[in-house]
């Protein structure tokens, strides 16, 4: 498993332009937005397992590469609700990884293959 984690990470190092800043919390984030439209932070950090501080520093770095946009006061009876939406950027960063982790899915068949029969013995 942890091959087929290396093959995942190397498909998204293929696609990222800064590899510290997509990493497997942030494409979470961006796939459950993408996913589910946009969400309050408490929903990020419950999907992620992120601290609220870890949310909020990882949205304010992905906010700054402008993958993804807070808008503040946009729930309807909570002046200071948060919202976080997925940007344009952020949505064909998205694609980039898809793309990426395609044309690296023979290897990552091949993988799976393996680990299935060593575990059949």
């Amino acid at each position: 498993m942890a091959r087929f984690g290396r093959t995942v990470t190397q498909a998204m190092g293929d696609a990222a332009p800064d590899p510290d800043l997509l990493d497997n919390t942030s494409l979470i984030v961006l796939c459950s937005l993408d996913l589910d439209g946009p969400r309050r932070p408490g929903v990020l950090q419950e999907v992620t397992g992120l601290s609220s501080g870890g949310v909020s520093k990882l949205l304010d770095r992905m906010e700054e590469a402008k993958l993804v946009k807070r808008t503040y006061g946009a729930i309807a009876g909570d002046n200071r609700g948060v919202l976080v939406s997925l940007t344009p950027r952020g949505r064909r960063q998205l694609g980039a990884v898809a793309g990426a982790l395609a044309r690296r899915l023979p290897e990552a068949k091949l993988v799976v293959k393996e680990v299935a029969a060593a575990a059949q013995g």
